[in-house]
């Protein structure tokens, strides 16, 4: 039975005849009427009493009504939700993060969004960055940010990428260039020094090194940033990490030498995302925060963001 049907039947409940159905409807009477004649023969029973001028309903005719009525409310019910989901106001965000970005700034953002956007819930999932563009393609998480470049399915859309420069992280009062007062250091003075390096970096280094003549001398290789970091902190080897890496992981108080004359970049973070058609408003909402806060200037690649009227922080 077409839906419509238990709508139309409703307002001629309500509005008590046909002809006033019909006119608040904007159908013509006679299609309402065969639309009546169908549901009895449908149900096998009369739904209206005839002969009186306003219809009244028989005792099949008044349960019909009521479980009418409610399909009527559960339909609009999910309409609106669906139309607040289109919108962003709810729904769930889901997003992949590799432990190292799941910093403080990130969660600010979050919490921001939470704020502006109670109706939604957030499902943050933390793994590998294999593992969520994995997640990312069977569409289990919406948006991704990694560490490093990996080859990109058709249906993915890398919105941002971005690298920092790279340095010299090391504990204050480590023996390391204490003969270099300036701020900044030649490549060529990493010659032997005991370093601690994320092991995806290793070839790149290597490379870099075998290029230079130089020695390389690994004190620690780890596949997470963190730890080579927390290694530096001993005092026993100097680590290779982006500026902003050591301030977001809280590694802030460590002492650090930018380096010059060489080609290395630390891989900051790569923002992939289900391309356009496949992603909902909750997630472009997010993203066009997440691009406010990290200024990441993609906001003209979203669909959003659709805030209240009263929103001012992220207008141009």
């Amino acid at each position: 039975m077409n839906l419509q049907y238990y709508f139309n039947f409703v307002t001629i409940v309500e509005e008590g005849s046909l002809t006033a159905a019909a006119k608040k409807l904007r159908i013509a009477q006679p299609a309402l009427s065969n639309q009546v004649k169908a549901m009895e023969q449908k149900y096998g029973t009369r739904l209206f009493f005839r002969g009186s001028r306003r219809l009244e309903l028989t005792d099949a005719g008044s349960i019909l009504y009521q479980k009418a009525k409610r399909i009527c409310e559960i339909e609009l019910a999910a309409k609106n939700e669906i139309a607040s989901g289109f919108s962003g106001q709810r729904g769930t965000l889901r997003l992949g993060v590799t432990s190292s970005l799941a910093t403080d700034r990130l969660y600010n953002v979050l919490s921001t969004f939470l704020k502006k956007y109670p109706e939604t819930n957030v499902k943050i999932l933390e793994d590998s960055p294999a593992e969520l563009l994995r997640l990312l393609q069977k569409g289990q998480v919406e948006a991704v940010m990694v560490q490093v470049p990996y080859e990109i399915n058709e249906n993915f859309e890398v919105l941002y990428r971005a690298e920092d420069e790279l340095v010299a992280m090391y504990a204050p009062d480590a023996p390391f260039f204490k003969d270099c007062p300036e701020e900044e250091i030649p490549f060529e003075k990493l010659d032997n020094v005991p370093l601690s390096i994320v092991e995806k970096s290793r070839s790149t280094i290597a490379s870099v090194f075998r290029e230079k003549n130089m020695k390389l001398n690994i004190k620690c290789l780890s596949t997470r940033l963190q730890m080579t970091m927390r290694w530096a902190r001993t005092g026993l080897a100097v680590a290779l990490a982006s500026k902003n890496s050591m301030n977001e992981l809280g590694f802030g108080d460590m002492a650090y030498k930018r380096i010059s004359g060489h080609p290395l970049a630390a891989p900051r973070f790569t923002l992939v995302a289900q391309k356009r058609k496949y992603r909902t408003q909750v997630i472009d909402n997010f993203l066009y925060m997440l691009s406010a806060a990290y200024k990441l200037g993609i906001e003209t690649k979203l669909a959003g963001p659709i805030f209240d009227d009263d929103d001012e922080e992220l207008e141009d």
